[in-house]
């Protein structure tokens, strides 16, 4: 005689994300000048028992009426977001080629005080041996833009490996101009890569983003600052004055 098999909690939960059984709640998800945006029905008790601000939204501090709208990421995001808060599963499979992804779904996961997605988003990486160099530089300014050391660490493991390769992919120079400061500051302090070569591909940064156009921007003195970081001391005469000395970073002309 076979007993009946009956629906796992998770099992439960899934049906409750992929339906609007119960739903007491909803989200309209993505930009309308990029995509169609998407509507989710939800549920405020899961949601608030896997955050504290979705808590304090649906329980204390607002009176919500109609959809809530999310316009920073898009649906696809959302509803890896949800399969994480429902069942705490990340769909990785899904996730691997898009580093776009990684950061919305991590921005969802900072907005939302949910540490231990943002832990296993970084341990999600960890394990994702293929990195592309666009990956790197992506990854590091996601890092950096949301202060995660263990995921500013991992992406200094990838730079050491492979630092001049970085350096010269497409995707160095469309680095934030707030994150290089950290950068030259992490790579000075390695013996193996000269001051000389961090100069040279700080000065070309600034030439493909045409920073030296503008010297009175900020981001021109984001360059400058990052610059000065560098400890010419290492430098000879020589060096020193047909580099720095002579580059438009330190030179009006």
């Amino acid at each position: 005689m076979f007993c009946k098999r009956m629906p796992s909690s998770k099992e439960r939960r899934m049906r409750l994300l992929q339906d609007d059984h119960l739903s007491d709640c909803q989200f309209l998800v993505g930009d309308p000048a990029c995509e169609e945006p998407r509507l989710f029905h939800c549920h405020k008790m899961i949601l608030a028992t896997a955050s504290e601000v979705f808590e304090r939204m649906f329980y204390s501090e607002f009176d919500i009426v109609g959809p809530i709208r999310i316009t920073e990421v898009g649906p696809k995001s959302f509803e890896h977001f949800l399969r994480y808060v429902y069942i705490y599963e990340i769909e990785s499979e899904q996730l691997l080629p898009s580093t776009s992804t990684i950061s919305e779904l991590f921005y969802l996961a900072d907005k939302y005080m949910m540490q231990d997605l943002i832990d296993e988003i970084v341990e999600y990486l960890k394990c994702k041996h293929n990195w592309t160099s666009d990956d790197v530089w992506l990854i590091f300014d996601l890092a950096c833009l949301h202060e995660n050391l263990p995921l500013i660490l991992l992406c200094y493991e990838k730079l050491l490996k492979n630092t001049i390769l970085l350096l010269i992919n497409d995707g160095f120079y469309q680095l934030n101009v707030n994150h290089l400061k950290r950068l030259v500051i992490f790579l000075s302090k390695q013996p193996q890569i000269s001051t000389n070569l961090i100069f040279k591909y700080l000065e070309e940064y600034g030439r493909r983003n045409a920073l030296h156009k503008n010297r009175k921007s900020e981001k021109f003195h984001k360059l400058v600052d990052a610059a000065c970081h560098l400890d010419f001391n290492k430098l000879s005469i020589i060096d020193l004055e047909s580099g720095p000395g002579a580059s438009y970073i330190f030179n009006n002309q």
